[in-house]
């Protein structure tokens, strides 16, 4: 059973989410896991397990304070996202991207917008990229990774940003 329980948070824990984890037994009686259904008839289906994987899809925030000299910093995210909006000592932050190729331009766009531009993930005007976002539905974000020099670009659904965002707000002037 443990065996089982480590493979289905590595299932989990890897990105490989599923809406369903099959445990299966074969004609030896040899239990597995996994994310898909078999196509093959040696495999008897034991038991289907739901995962509730909404929480991997909803926007998430996380805030600290330093014990040291009170620096307050909160930073909004979703999982397998380009996207990071952060509150630093009071100053607002977009981040896109990881691992940026030095010196090369970053970008967003929510929706129809015209493209907001930064340098190696920091956008220039967080402030506006944070209200569009707020109203809008999609980000998409556009940057260079090291070591490759061409453009990974990805999309954001925005549901439930401008929510999260205003909680943040609330919790960061709470510390």
């Amino acid at each position: 059973m443990k065996a089982a329980f480590i493979l289905l948070f590595s299932l989990i824990g890897t990105g490989a989410l599923a809406s369903d984890i099959y445990t299966f037994k074969n004609l030896e009686g040899n239990i597995m896991l996994s994310n898909r259904q078999p196509d093959e008839k040696k495999f008897t289906e034991i038991k289907k397990i739901k995962i509730d994987d909404s929480a991997y899809e909803n926007w998430r925030y996380s805030c600290s304070k330093d014990r040291f000299n009170g620096q307050k910093s909160c930073s909004l995210n979703k999982a397998h996202s380009d996207v990071m909006v952060s509150i630093f000592g009071g100053r607002h932050s977009v981040y896109i991207g990881r691992n940026h190729f030095p010196r090369t331009q970053s970008a967003i766009k929510i929706d129809d917008n015209s493209p907001i531009y930064g340098y190696e993930g920091s956008s220039n005007t967080p402030q506006k990229v944070i209200e569009q976002m707020k109203k809008g539905k999609v980000a998409y974000t556009r940057y260079k990774e090291w070591p490759y020099e061409y453009n990974q670009d990805g999309e954001t659904d925005l549901t439930g940003f401008a929510e999260k965002y205003d909680e943040m707000l609330e919790e960061y002037k709470k510390l």
